[in-house]
């Protein structure tokens, strides 16, 4: 959380997108497990919802995210 006001240029698009994957198949396993592991889960939620702020973050700065105006009606 703490690169969050960094400059989104410093952002590794790779390792944010490994992050997230990583985080969301252990989000599964702790859903999957019995008993449910409750704290691992909401660890690896928060994990996942902060890597896919950062690689939106990553996206607009790289243009991929950019508005696209609707073309005029002739």
């Amino acid at each position: 959380m703490a690169d969050m006001n960094k400059p989104p240029e410093l952002i590794s698009g790779h390792m944010t997108a490994v992050m997230c994957v990583y985080s969301g198949l252990f989000m599964r396993f702790a859903w999957v497990v019995r008993p449910r592991n409750y704290f691992l889960m909401a660890t690896h939620a928060s994990n996942e919802s902060v890597q896919l702020y950062q690689l939106s973050r990553y996206a607009r700065a790289q243009g991929y995210l950019e508005k696209k105006e609707p073309e005029a009606q002739q």
